[in-house]
């Protein structure tokens, strides 16, 4: 009989030798990064989640002179049952909303000129920016009260060139004065994140929207804007969040007409002891903050997927 040739059988594939040891280094490599970050988290855990948990129970608790035990609502449903809050809710929005349009308004072709015109005095501009920061929140406020007072230098001013014949009020203990006050004492937080996004923008990409046809306005809200949405959205978190929790600005400057839901926690914490109503209007603010940084997020985000589709 003759046997039928056969030709050589195929060589079994070689085992993934390195596939264990790559692995073992990428879980070594897991288990330091954890061990590192373990302590960091547990204490930011701690320092965070600790003061909002006790926030959220002493907001469902009566206050200690309604002899009342147990959880309850009264301390929200008080909140939106009194018109007064709505009004301050109405105004507190008026006011950091003008503000910020304000502040966006000068950051952003502040930021622009840094990103793209300064050339050598980028630098000296930038720490200039970060400087004017430095001084304290409390001196700038009361330096603009030396400006708007009856007897500051703008009313000094307007008087000594005839405009007018006797102070401006308005200008001091009005709701001009904290939207003034506001729209100055955050300028960098606003200025330096559309900076950076900014940074990031190619000029060729200028340069081609003109050979394509594009004037300048079709080039800032088709070009620019698209490209540096994250960076309005990180200053839109960094700076009108903020706004609406300010207090010490709307108390220096603002008089009645300036009275903001800031001053309404701090008068309700520190001026009737009302530590539940207080809890509970700063969960409000915070669940606020909260849905604002979703809507704006989700726009950044639409913003940027439109660009690169």
């Amino acid at each position: 009989m003759s046997a039928v040739a056969q030709g050589p059988s195929p060589a079994p594939a070689p085992a993934p030798a390195a596939a264990a040891p790559r692995r073992s280094r990428t879980h070594a490599a897991w288990a330091r990064a954890a061990g590192f970050l373990t302590p960091s988290v547990a204490l930011l855990g701690a320092l965070f989640l600790g003061p909002m948990i006790a926030m959220v129970i002493v907001s469902f608790q009566h206050g200690p002179v309604s002899g009342q035990v147990g959880p309850t609502f009264a301390n929200y449903t008080s909140i939106f049952q009194d018109s007064l809050y709505a009004d301050v809710a109405l105004r507190t929005l008026y006011i950091a909303t003008i503000a910020m349009a304000v502040q966006l308004l000068i950051a952003f072709p502040l930021a622009y000129v840094m990103a793209f015109r300064a050339g050598r005095f980028e630098i000296p501009l930038l720490l200039a920016l970060v400087l004017a920061d430095e001084l304290s929140p409390m001196v700038r406020i009361y330096a603009w009260r030396m400006l708007l007072g009856r007897e500051g230098i703008i009313n000094s001013g307007l008087m000594s060139l005839g405009i007018v014949d006797q102070p401006v009020d308005a200008l001091l203990f009005s709701r001009f004065a904290v939207i003034v006050v506001l729209s100055t004492s955050w300028i960098t937080y606003t200025a330096i994140p559309i900076y950076a996004a900014m940074k990031a923008v190619d000029k060729r990409m200028f340069e081609a929207a003109k050979d394509l046809g594009a004037g300048w306005w079709t080039t800032l809200t088709r070009v620019l804007l698209p490209l540096v949405a994250p960076g309005v959205f990180i200053a839109l978190l960094l700076v009108y969040i903020p706004l609406f929790t300010d207090f010490a600005t709307p108390t220096l400057v603002g008089g009645p007409s300036g009275y903001m839901l800031g001053n309404t926690v701090n008068d309700l914490v520190l001026g009737s002891g009302d530590l539940n109503g207080g809890a509970a209007m700063s969960m409000l603010l915070l669940l606020a903050s909260a849905l604002f940084s979703l809507v704006a997020f989700r726009l950044a985000r639409i913003n940027r997927l439109e660009t690169s589709s």
